[in-house]
């Protein structure tokens, strides 16, 4: 995040921090939250620990919370800072449910953060990664199952 940052204050463009003082706050806040409760999704999926599903939840829950108040993405009308840094959430959870099988985001139990999600992912600046994105579902499916026909081998952990 410190590299779009540096983006952010170096190139004229569209701005990523919003200009607002509260609003820049606010959104550091996001990418901290982001960065320290990232560790527990990839838990999830690679160890299913029980402990780390609920803690999932509990982060859903704050989420969906968050973007009650018909927000569209977490600070402000367009993609910005914290959107960025909830890109794990946004894209690759997706990507981790489907590829291991273990699914933690329903509509019916996140109804409001699954709207946050589909407007992530269906905005025109990730449009062009959902290529990419197809091609890792495939080598994720792929390396799930080498390891489920050998549980000796190594697993990732976060």
């Amino acid at each position: 995040m410190v590299i779009v940052e540096y983006i952010d204050e170096t190139f004229e463009s569209s701005s990523i921090l919003p200009k607002d003082p509260h609003d820049r706050a606010l959104a550091r806040f996001w990418v901290k939250f982001f960065r320290d409760k990232g560790s527990t999704v990839g838990r999830t999926f690679f160890h299913e620990s029980d402990k780390a599903k609920e803690e999932v939840y509990e982060l859903l829950k704050v989420l969906d919370n968050e973007l009650k108040d018909n927000k569209k993405f977490f600070v402000g009308d367009k993609i910005g800072f914290s959107d960025i840094a909830a890109n794990f959430l946004g894209l690759w959870m997706g990507v981790h449910e489907e590829a291991t099988g273990i699914v933690l985001v329903t509509k019916e139990k996140y109804p409001i953060f699954c709207r946050w999600r589909d407007e992530y992912i269906n905005c025109s600046e990730n449009k062009e990664y959902l290529e990419l994105i197809a091609y890792f579902i495939t080598r994720f499916q792929a390396a799930a199952a080498v390891t489920a026909t050998a549980p000796n081998k190594l697993t990732p952990h976060f």
